[in-house]
């Protein structure tokens, strides 16, 4: 039998909220910022340089327009999560204007993310869409059967909307995770 004692002193209690758990949360927050930033420019590198060269190596006009497409694209999307989301130095000073400012960074990510599709997700579709349209009617794989080619692209654009919708519905539940965040610091003020 479990010793209640035991059970009394190991449960989890409230934290306190203080200054500095406040100022700990806040640059927490900004450091992921930084680094999920970082990690977005880096994956974008990789992506032009292959879409880059999906432009001199694949056949036909669609596909390579597709694929320029998606790099104007993606240079679209840097542009916009450096103007919109890069992270903020944490201000010095009251605690009311740490506590301020982490609410609004809060903020600013939650609509940032809410805002994703038209900004993350929709700028890339024109380009895939006309690289899948070109796959399509334009270039089949030689010796393979043109209904097995359809069917593999078929798949290709289920496998496509299946990531899309996984980077939509993680970064809702980013958003909502910031809002409860955004709840909690209200509540004490």
């Amino acid at each position: 039998m479990t010793n209640i004692i035991t059970v009394w002193k190991t449960q989890k209690t409230e934290e306190t909220v203080t200054l500095e758990n406040i100022h700990d949360q806040a640059a927490r927050f900004q450091r992921r910022i930084y680094w999920g930033n970082a990690l977005e420019y880096a994956v974008s590198v990789v992506c032009v340089g292959i879409f880059g060269l999906y432009v001199w190596v694949l056949p036909g006009w669609m596909t390579k327009l597709g694929s320029a497409l998606v790099i104007v694209a993606i240079f679209f999307i840097m542009w916009q999560l450096a103007r919109r989301g890069k992270a903020h130095a944490l201000p010095e000073g009251s605690a009311l204007g740490l506590v301020d400012f982490h609410r609004r960074e809060l903020v600013r990510r939650r609509d940032l993310l809410r805002s994703a599709w038209s900004w993350y997700i929709l700028p890339v579709m024109p380009g895939v869409v006309l690289m899948l349209l070109g796959r399509w009617y334009q270039f089949h794989v030689p010796g393979r059967p043109v209904n097995l080619d359809h069917l593999i692209i078929a798949l290709g654009a289920v496998i496509a909307l299946l990531i899309v919708g996984t980077v939509r519905l993680v970064q809702v539940l980013i958003a909502g995770q910031l809002q409860r965040s955004i709840d909690e610091l209200d509540k004490l003020g």
